[in-house]
């Protein structure tokens, strides 16, 4: 296999899990992150991975690591329901209990990416602002850092999420509409806290909704195994945090976005949103920790044509940002990920151009995403479907 070198912008789920597959495939793959670690700002807390995202995943990481990434995931829950403010029920559903694999399963964000960066430990640097790319004359791209510093390679990959750099410079036309706002915040579950919160709000998909438009959503974030023992059973050595168990909250709240906004102010607008409502809700906002209180913006990509550029391509929010109602973006960028790794991969072993591959991953691409896009901004709350079981 010749030699080629791969890089890779933007140390999010997407470019690290293409940055696992590049690997696999036995590419060369160099992945820069401008935060100084996978830890430094808030994400968002948790991520659902449907049947698409996590067979992505199982077939980007190495056996131990995805073994891991399924001991380590966060229960499922077992009911859907919707309610008033007091927590009357509006719509109730049980769910089919399903166990964390292939077909799917929650997981924190941070464990994940520590779990993806574990497994390239010379292949991601952290700290590195990229500015620009520059097309050279053997076909080749070069990346530039703020810091002066630059790199070569055959691919440049921008996966830096909506913001990115890298898209603004291939597509300077692409639109990326700003949809809406909300509140993100974690209250750490104590057994007190556990034994006052209503059933309703506990191990399930909830959503509250007040006349005003206000709603939230509360999800338990309770791991299946610690991560110290995980760690133990499946991939001794990896270095994970142990984070315990805790409620995730989305708030959407009427009035403008509170811009420039501290963690404790966005925290006392989450507590005034939900004053009145039913005590349960209140305490869970009350005790989150307001430091790890922000806002999350809502974006949508409006659909782009194929780009001819032979040396630089995009993934996931880079691409194709999308609101979250149907909970597909992460899916669909694992999803870019196994697509781009495995044609660079079988090209690369057949002495093919990684140009042909790439293009061939840009017409599969354009067509699965933007129909994911549409879909989650005109029917952003798909209707529940239980899974069949095996058998």
């Amino acid at each position: 296999m010749p030699d080629i070198q791969l890089l890779i912008v933007g140390g999010g789920i997407a470019g690290l899990c293409l940055a696992q597959g590049l690997r696999r495939a036995g590419l060369g793959v160099t992945l820069f992150e401008r935060d100084p670690s996978a830890a430094h700002r808030p994400q968002g807390y948790r991520i659902s991975l449907k049947e698409t995202g996590a067979r992505a995943l199982r077939a980007c990481l190495p056996d131990d690591l995805f073994d891991l990434a399924v001991a380590t995931s966060i229960r499922p829950a077992t009911r859907m329901i919707f309610m008033e403010p007091d927590l009357r029920p509006k719509f109730a559903k049980d769910i089919p209990e399903q166990q964390p694999g292939v077909d799917g399963f929650g997981v924190n964000r941070l464990t994940l990416r520590e779990i993806l960066v574990s497994g390239l430990p010379d292949s991601v640097r952290f700290g590195m602002d990229f500015q620009r790319y520059e097309r050279l004359g053997d076909g080749r791209v070069r990346a530039h850092f703020a810091d002066g510093r630059s790199m070569d390679g055959d691919l440049l990959v921008g996966a830096e999420g909506v913001g990115s750099r890298v898209r603004a410079q291939l597509l300077p036309d692409a639109v990326v509409d700003e949809l809406d706002w909300a509140l993100y915040g974690r209250t750490w579950i104590t057994p007190e806290l556990l034994s006052a919160t209503p059933p309703e709000l506990v191990d399930s998909f909830n959503r509250v909704i007040a006349p005003d438009g206000s709603a939230i959503a509360v999800a338990t974030c309770r791991p299946f195994t610690p991560a110290p023992e995980a760690v133990a059973r499946h991939a001794p050595g990896t270095r994970l945090t142990d984070v315990p168990g805790y409620f995730s909250w989305t708030l959407s709240t009427p009035g403008p976005r509170p811009d420039g906004a501290s963690p404790a102010a966005l925290h006392r607008l989450a507590m005034d949103t939900v004053r009145g409502w039913h005590e349960g809700v209140r305490r869970i906002v009350h005790e989150a920790a307001p430091e790890e209180t922000f806002v999350v913006r809502t974006h949508s990509a409006r659909r782009v044509e194929p780009w001819h550029d032979p040396a630089v391509t995009l993934v996931g929010d880079a691409v194709h940002s999308m609101s979250p109602g149907r909970g597909e973006g992460a899916n669909v960028g694992l999803r870019d990920a196994q697509v781009l790794s495995d044609l660079l991969g079988t090209a690369a072993a057949k002495g093919q151009p990684l140009a042909t591959a790439k293009a061939a991953y840009e017409r599969r691409m354009l067509d699965y995403a933007f129909t994911a896009v549409d879909a989650s901004r005109h029917h952003p709350f798909a209707p529940f479907q239980p899974r069949t079981p095996a058998g």
